[in-house]
């Protein structure tokens, strides 16, 4: 951004040194001026910073008392002659020093641009653009001791496209609901409330708003399209009776020189930055060979909306080894979470394969794991989560930790996407369960719990977050 700068000007009357009975009849010359380097809007006019002659102190016949009264009385004689000339340069210093410190700088996360015809600093602090703090914290969601709200949203794939609309649109479902526990049994029980309708026009290719992910940072509820690359904002309106939502950041994949949108799988915050990531699996051609790795890269988000990316090829091939799907099997992932708690990255994969994808075979490879691997990626230890029926269509989509459990109980959607191959909607089925687990032994605190309501849909994002939370 360019900015522009007035100038400023100050005058400063020539002064003469008066003579005193004690002032030495010669001095010596004056210096020759300093320059002008302020100049005042309209007019030519310089600052006359010329320095007073200085007295030769070393003069043997000068004694001592009259040395220091000359001295004196000269110090006094040239601040009160020059103090325009001092106090302009005091106040250009100034300027400088807050100029270099406060504008171009960072401030306290933030980035501030100067507005230095007003006189002022207009801060911008705000995420993706925008002109409000967040609203939405983990803390709100808390009901009561136990009691927990969160809300969960779709990825319909084709199927959200708005049908009959004019111009192009596309949905997402936002599903709130209530979570409870027993501190009797330890066991969880939920509720669920009404969805509401999300849209937008944003579309890449035809194809939009399928949100894989939702995610609480700073404050701000993120939800993150597959299709298009982009992040949004869901915003209250109605205070707090509805909701919609705002692209805020539009992000490529792989390294980011290409045109594609980021297929976003899943997002976790790590320190004050937002980790951001998709599927992990390197993109196939139908004989198996590898087109790309561009959704082994990741993209890291600054609170103030730098971005960074990051190839995660060595990370995601930890975690394939460990569960034994070394090329060409495969994993698919769709649920990671940092844990501040743990200090440990949890991963619950949506599918693991020991054998070369296969489009159709892939809709019945399911996974039941949990994989906890230390920051460095040099330690894992895999478990199973013993839910009392596995069926292979089922497999992980999105977790969240569950507060106040330091990050001990987590909870998880599990999608099914049937008969979906080559994009015939008539035939495909998809539906969701929600989940609870230990992280820890892998023990389910609630068994599956299906939360579609039989709308052949399909949740892809979960988070402890009160959606009926007030924009004001």
């Amino acid at each position: 951004m360019t900015q522009s700068q007035d100038k400023y000007g100050v005058k400063s009357r020539a002064s003469v040194l008066e003579k005193s009975p004690n002032t030495p009849s010669k001095t010596k010359a004056a210096p020759s001026s300093l320059g002008s380097f302020l100049s005042t809007s309209g007019k030519s006019s310089s600052v006359d910073l010329r320095l007073p002659s200085i007295p030769d102190f070393s003069d043997r016949r000068m004694n001592r008392s009259e040395s220091i009264a000359y001295a004196n009385s000269q110090n006094n004689q040239w601040f009160r002659s020059n103090s325009r000339g001092v106090w302009a340069t005091l106040a250009f210093l100034s300027f400088l020093f807050l100029f270099s410190s406060e504008v171009i700088q960072p401030h306290d996360g933030a980035s501030r641009i100067g507005n230095l015809r007003a006189g002022f600093r207009m801060g911008f602090e705000h995420f993706g653009g925008a002109i409000h703090a967040g609203y939405f914290s983990t803390q709100k969601s808390i009901v009561s001791p136990g009691v927990f709200r969160f809300a969960a949203v779709t990825d319909m794939d084709q199927l959200s496209a708005v049908v009959g609309s004019k111009k192009p649109l596309f949905r997402s479902l936002l599903l709130p609901g209530i979570l409870t526990h027993d501190p009797s049994t330890g066991q969880y029980s939920l509720k669920l409330d009404p969805p509401r309708e999300l849209t937008s026009a944003h579309n890449e290719a035809g194809r939009g708003m399928e949100l894989s992910e939702l995610t609480l940072y700073n404050d701000r509820l993120l939800a993150f399209d597959d299709r298009t690359g982009s992040v949004f904002e869901i915003l209250s309106k109605d205070q707090g009776a509805n909701s919609y939502v705002v692209p805020r950041f539009v992000i490529t994949e792989g390294d980011g020189d290409t045109d594609k949108g980021m297929k976003w799988e899943w997002a976790t915050v790590k320190g004050k930055e937002l980790y951001m990531g998709s599927m992990g699996k390197e993109y196939t051609n139908p004989d198996g060979s590898i087109a790309n790795t561009n959704n082994l890269w990741i993209s890291v988000l600054s609170p103030t909306g730098e971005l960074r990316r990051e190839d995660w090829v060595d990370q995601y091939n930890f975690v394939r080894a460990a569960l034994g799907a070394q090329s060409p099997g495969y994993v698919i992932h769709e649920a990671v979470l940092w844990s501040a708690h743990l200090k440990k990255w949890v991963f619950l994969p949506r599918r693991v394969s020991s054998e070369k994808y296969d489009e159709n075979l892939d809709e019945r490879k399911g996974s039941n794991k949990l994989v906890l691997v230390d920051e460095r990626f040099t330690k894992s230890t895999v478990i199973d989560i013993n839910m009392s029926t596995i069926d292979p269509l089922h497999g992980f989509s999105t977790v969240a930790f569950i507060p106040g459990t330091k990050d001990r109980h987590a909870a998880a959607i599990r999608s099914v996407e049937e008969d979906c191959v080559g994009g015939e909607e008539d035939k495909c089925k998809q539906r969701s369960y929600m989940i609870v687990v230990d992280v820890l032994s892998g023990d389910v605190l609630m068994d599956e719990v299906r939360i579609d309501d039989g709308d052949n849909v399909k949740y892809e994002g979960l988070e402890f977050v009160d959606i009926y939370t007030s924009e004001s």
